[in-house]
Formats: C-alpha cells, sequence, structure tokens
C-alpha cells in the first residue's frame, strides 16, 4: 500500500521591500557641515590630548586655521553624495576620522611625535612593540574594537538605506568646488606665510594648524623634493668653495706609532635613550642626581647643546643625522629615511668617510636587529658590522622589557679587540626607553621626585629617572672606567637621542627647546677638543675636522662653515647636494655614484659549530657564541631549539627515519621581534 504524502501549496514569499534614501538634497546639504563641525571638534579634541581648554584656545585663538580643518573634514564627507549608499559611506568616512583621532591622542601620549600617514610604513615596527606600550587587556580591547569597526562597515553597507535615484551633477559639482577651494586656500596660505613651506616641527605644527590640515598637508610626503637652482653647473660651483683637508685642531695628541707618526684614535658614538639632564627642569627637585656621571663629564669634558630632529620617539632619525650628516629637515614631514630611501640606496656617512682612514666601522644595539630595518639599512650607510640583541650574551631585561644597558660595555671592548685597525662603533643604548609606569612606588635606594612643572605625570617621571640613573650608573660609568685603562686611543661622544614623551615643553626647560639635548666628547689621551652648540647632522663633520680629516662632499660642507652657521646660503647648498646624492643625477660625483651597500657581516664574534652527536633522539651541537637566539636548521628548517650555554645548544629529533647522513645542520640568529626573520647563519655542517 503506497503512503500518499499530500502537498502543501508553496508559499509565495514577497521579496522585502527596498527603503530608500529620500533626504532632500538641500537638507543633507545643511547636514553636511554640522556633521563636519562636530567632528573636527572630536579630532581636535584627540589631538590636544583631551584638554577642552586647549580646544577652547584653538577655536577661538586661531579660528581661521579651525575652519580650514573644517573645510577639509566636509570635503572628504561631500564625496558620499556620489554613492547611492550615501548614509553607508558617509557613516564609514565619519568613523575613518574619528578613528584616526583616537590614533592620535594614542600615538602623542606615548611618543609626542603626532600621527603621520608616513607612520602606516612603520606599522611592522609599531605590531613589535604593542606589548611594551599597552597591557594584554589594552591590547584585547583594541583589537576587539577594529574587529567591531571592521564589522560595523560591513553592516552599515548591507543595511543602512541607499537612494533609488541619484543626480551626479550638483553633487560631482559641489566635491570638485570643495576640493579646488582647499587647494586654492593652501596654496594661497602657503605663498602668504599663513601655512609654513615646510613643517619644522610636526609637534607644534599640529598644535598651531590642526590635526586634518597637517595630516593632508603632509600626506604621502617623502623624499626630498627636486631643489629650483639644481643643475650641473650649481653642484660644481659648491664643490669649487668646498674645504679639502681642514687643518688638525687638537691640541694635544701624544700618542705616536713605530714611525714616529700620530696614530689615530678609536671613536666611539654613545646614543642614550631618552637621555636628558633633569636638572634642566625649571621647577623640578629630586633627592640626588639621576645622572651624575654624564653631568659631572659635561663640567671636565668639552660639552654643548645638541639640536636633534625629534622629541619623545624617532631615535633612527636622531642617528640617521649624526652618521649621514644629512639634515632630516629637507624630507617628507614626519618620515624615516630609515624606513624608505635607505632601504634600497647607498649614501656617505661618517662610516665611508673614516674607512679612507683605515677605521672598521661596527654598530652595536641591545634591540632587535630588524627593528626600523637596520639589518637592511646599515649596509647602506657603510658599516662593516653589526652587533644587535641577536648576538649579545647574557642580556638581562628591565620591568618593561627593554634588555638593560649593562651589557653594552663588554660589546663594546670586544668589538675594539676584535679588529687590529681602528674602530668607530655607533653604539645605541634601549634602556631608559619608554613606556614609563603609570604608577611607580619608588624602592629603597632609588631616585624620589620632590616636585616637578605642572602638566608633568609624577609617577612615569620618577620611573624616567631611576631608568636613566641605571644606564649611568651601570653602562655609561662602566664604559669610561674601563677605557681610560685601554691601551689604544679612544674617543667617546656620548649624547641624549631626544627627550622622553614625558609632556615637556619649551617653557619648562632652561634650554629653552624640546629639541635640545646635550653632548659631550672624552678621551683618554689628553687631546683637547672643542664642543659648540650645533644641530646633529654637523657632529660628525665637526669631530673629523678636529682630528684633521675631510671626508666626502657632506662632510666637507659642513666643514666649510664654522658650526654655529645656519644661513640660507648654507641650507640650500646642503638641500642641494642632498637632493643630488640620494634622488639626483650626482652630478658631485661626476656620475660615478661612489657608495655601495657593504658586506656587512653580524656579531663581533662568529657563531661557528665545531661538532653535533645525535642520541637517543636528541641532537647535541657544540660550537661558539650560541645564545638565547640561537635556532639549530636542519635543512634549512628551523627546529625548536633549547639553549644550553654559549657552547652547546639541542632539538629533539622526532623524525628519525627522515634524519640520516646527508642532514645538513645550521645555526641561525633568529629576530627578536617574532617575526621569525634570519639574521645570520652558521656554515652547515654534516653529522659525521
Amino acid at each position: 500500500m503506497r503512503l500518499s504524502i499530500p502537498k502543501f501549496p508553496r508559499r509565495n514569499r514577497e521579496p522585502r521591500p527596498v527603503i530608500y534614501d529620500t533626504v532632500p538634497l538641500r537638507r543633507r546639504l545643511m547636514l553636511l557641515p554640522a556633521l563636519a563641525f562636530a567632528l573636527t571638534l572630536v579630532v581636535e579634541l584627540c589631538n590636544r590630548g583631551l584638554s577642552v581648554s586647549r580646544l577652547t584656545a584653538f577655536v577661538f585663538g586661531r579660528p581661521l586655521y579651525f575652519l580650514f580643518n573644517l573645510l577639509l573634514i566636509l570635503t572628504t564627507l561631500s564625496f558620499s553624495e556620489l554613492f547611492k549608499r550615501r548614509r553607508a559611506v558617509l557613516t564609514t568616512v565619519s568613523m575613518l576620522w574619528l578613528v584616526m583621532g583616537v590614533v592620535q591622542f594614542l600615538v602623542v601620549k606615548n611618543r609626542t611625535q603626532p600621527f603621520c600617514s608616513v607612520d602606516i610604513l612603520m606599522l611592522k615596527d609599531a605590531f613589535s612593540l604593542i606589548t611594551i606600550y599597552f597591557s594584554w587587556p589594552q591590547i584585547i580591547a583594541m583589537f576587539v574594537c577594529g574587529f567591531g569597526i571592521a564589522a560595523a562597515i560591513v553592516l552599515v553597507f548591507a543595511r543602512m538605506r541607499r537612494r533609488q535615484k541619484r543626480m551626479l551633477s550638483v553633487p560631482l559639482i559641489t566635491c570638485i568646488g570643495l576640493v579646488l577651494l582647499c587647494m586654492m586656500l593652501a596654496a594661497a596660505g602657503t605663498s602668504a606665510g599663513f601655512f609654513p613651506r615646510r613643517f619644522e616641527s610636526l609637534v607644534d605644527a599640529y598644535n598651531d594648524y590642526g590635526f586634518a590640515t597637517c595630516f593632508v598637508l603632509t600626506f604621502g610626503q617623502q623624499g626630498i623634493s627636486r631643489p629650483d637652482t639644481y643643475t650641473r653647473e650649481s653642484v660644481a660651483e659648491i664643490l669649487e668653495e668646498l674645504v679639502e683637508e681642514p687643518e688638525q685642531t687638537v691640541l694635544k695628541y701624544p700618542t705616536f706609532d713605530e714611525d714616529d707618526n700620530l696614530t689615530h684614535p678609536n671613536i666611539i658614538y654613545v646614543q642614550l635613550e631618552s637621555f636628558f639632564d633633569v636638572n634642566t627642569l625649571i621647577g623640578g627637585s629630586f633627592s640626588e642626581d639621576p645622572t651624575p656621571w654624564f653631568n659631572r663629564l659635561c663640567k671636565r669634558f668639552p660639552s654643548g647643546l645638541l639640536y636633534v630632529p625629534t622629541v619623545g620617539g624617532g631615535t633612527a632619525n636622531t642617528e640617521f643625522e649624526i652618521l649621514s650628516g644629512l639634515n632630516l629637515d629637507f624630507f617628507g614631514a614626519g618620515e624615516y629615511p630609515y624606513n624608505t630611501v635607505l632601504q634600497s640606496t647607498a649614501c656617505e656617512t661618517v662610516c665611508t668617510d673614516l674607512r679612507e682612514q683605515g677605521y672598521v666601522s661596527t654598530a652595536l644595539h641591545n634591540n632587535s636587529g630588524t627593528f626600523y630595518s637596520r639589518n637592511i639599512v646599515y649596509r647602506n650607510l657603510g658599516f662593516d658590522r653589526f652587533v644587535p640583541l641577536e648576538y649579545m650574551h647574557d642580556a638581562k631585561y628591565n620591568s618593561v622589557g627593554w634588555a638593560r644597558d649593562t651589557l653594552l660595555t663588554d660589546e663594546i671592548v670586544q668589538a675594539l679587540q676584535s679588529t687590529e685597525a681602528r674602530d668607530m662603533i655607533m653604539c645605541i643604548a634601549v634602556e631608559s626607553h619608554g613606556k614609563y609606569a603609570e604608577t611607580y612606588e619608588p624602592a629603597p635606594g632609588d631616585v624620589k621626585v620632590q616636585s616637578l612643572p605642572e602638566g608633568i605625570p609624577l609617577a612615569p617621571f620618577q620611573n624616567f629617572c631611576n631608568a636613566v640613573r641605571s644606564t649611568d650608573r651601570n653602562f655609561l660609568m662602566r664604559l669610561i672606567v674601563t677605557l681610560t685603562q685601554f691601551d689604544e686611543p679612544t674617543i667617546v661622544v656620548a649624547y641624549g637621542d631626544h627627550l622622553p614623551a614625558l609632556d615637556l615643553e619649551a617653557d619648562m626647560l632652561t634650554t629653552g627647546s624640546v629639541y635640545a639635548s646635550r653632548y659631550v666628547i672624552w678621551n683618554n689621551f689628553g687631546g683637547r677638543f672643542e664642543a659648540p652648540d650645533l644641530q646633529a647632522y654637523r657632529l660628525s663633520a665637526n669631530l673629523m675636522k678636529q682630528l684633521g680629516f675631510s671626508g666626502g662632499v657632506i662632510a666637507k660642507l659642513h666643514q666649510s662653515y664654522p658650526a654655529d652657521i645656519e644661513d640660507e646660503e648654507y641650507l640650500s647648498k646642503l638641500e642641494l647636494l642632498e637632493y643630488d646624492m640620494l634622488y639626483g643625477d650626482h652630478e658631485a660625483f661626476e656620475g660615478e655614484y661612489p657608495y655601495k651597500p657593504t658586506d656587512m657581516t653580524f656579531g663581533s664574534a662568529p657563531v661557528g659549530i665545531t661538532g653535533a652527536n645525535l642520541e637517543y633522539r636528541r641532537l647535541m651541537v657544540t660550537g661558539e657564541n650560541f645564545n638565547e637566539f640561537s635556532v639549530i636548521l636542519l635543512n634549512d628548517q628551523q627546529a625548536e631549539t633549547m639553549y644550553i650555554d654559549p657552547q652547546h645548544v639541542a632539538t629533539r629529533v622526532e623524525d628519525m627515519a627522515g634524519f640520516d647522513r646527508e642532514t645538513q645542520i645550521s645555526v641561525a640568529q633568529i629576530a627578536r621581534d617574532g617575526t621569525g626573520t634570519e639574521l645570520g647563519r652558521t656554515e652547515p655542517y654534516t653529522l659525521k
């Protein structure tokens, strides 16, 4: 018997009605300025550290600049009128402005330097620091917010009303008109001095002109623009004026070689992270001087102010000016040449200049070798060797996660002793880098902050004082004491790379500038040097001039002018030569560019394998100079590695069948940044 299944009539489902956006154009054109006004207020509030008083001062004290910011945001909102899903596009653009405002607030809070478009190129470095500047709950919250914003954008495009018809003529004319108006006002304002032609201080610029203005006007700025006067003849005229061989000005230079000739001294640059003399803080008092050794050196040896290109962060840019002699002001606003032109272009530096005098150049940094792409860039800066944290031993870390500076003294001495030639060393310390603790209780024996100017946070500043105290006592003092008894003539140039990100302002400092650091020139052979106040990009050329070295065209230009000269003629010549070397036709070198990437090696002492033993599934590799970043490679595949001591690392071999006498064994130094980047490896070893 067949069962009959009753058939039910199929229900006709009517399509869901589409609700169209029917807001009249006139009303929309009234709502857009109101929305732009609200967004401008919120973004500027974030730009000014959530300070209502500073926002009020900007709106009423500089109303034309506020209105120009409003106009820029209004222009971006007006493009929503060109789309059928007008509301979705308008919501998305509004959310992006709010996100940029929040990002600006977080960036300024943690590094002082504002958020620029070029920061997008530094996302890799930013992610490597995220656990230092933020707690895990904050990190999770940020990622949740990020996914939430992305989901919200998808949702608004899926759900929000769309227009059935759209008239493109009026919105298109409006958008084009607003864009042209912004361009005309920006051009006219620049010509009239309403806006600067070059943003020399981004911190001041974002405060003076507003976030939207600075972000838009500096968007995509990279490199050096071609000077109007750039010709082969203009370059030739500059070269004719350069000093070829400066006279040696060191008054006492007692070291001679066996042929009775003066020997060159070792030159060590010590770049101290966020290091400055807190006694220059007006209204600040402390239980004791956090940096007594550095300050004592400044009193007993030549010392002066060093004007650096950054504040609160941007170590690589101070380092760049010291090494290259190039003025960062000519580059794009907020640009880091390490992440742009120097990725693929070699240039003149103090390394290349001193190579002509027989020097070996070494860079030392107790941080990851990939930070600011130094593992790539240092080749183009002319370094012969690079010793990052991944090639150092017995590293200890502070509560934030930065390696302590105490290990740098031994690394410097090892670098000096590992070569027969004279050495130029660039040592970059990191221990006193922020972030500084929001709640810091001084331990017994710590420096205690007794008073501070209004507006400077107490706990983070107290944390900073004890961080620089550790660097001063455990690194700088130990280094100078060690080199005092070193048997080679040696110069140490020590300086702070920038002021810390602690809400410092110019009127709080006796120097009168947040870009003023201090440097000192110490030596162990009785040489008498001069240390005038100067820009960071003139430091190396000035030192070489006192030693009687000339260098390349950039160094010779600096040496042709007194250290305190910064006039328009000198700066225009410097800009022209910088452009010619990095972006132009190399007219200064007659078309034959002399600078090439070096065959840079890693570490002062080589990492090597001397043997290997496989027993009970455990592979023990013996060698020299292993450390916690050493990873065993089996046929180029990274294996989980246990560091035992500088002579032994081991791994477990699970697949014995796949392991035979032809397996190639190497040991690689893997970057600390978590990307798995291989900095260098040993020669392959075959199990015997």
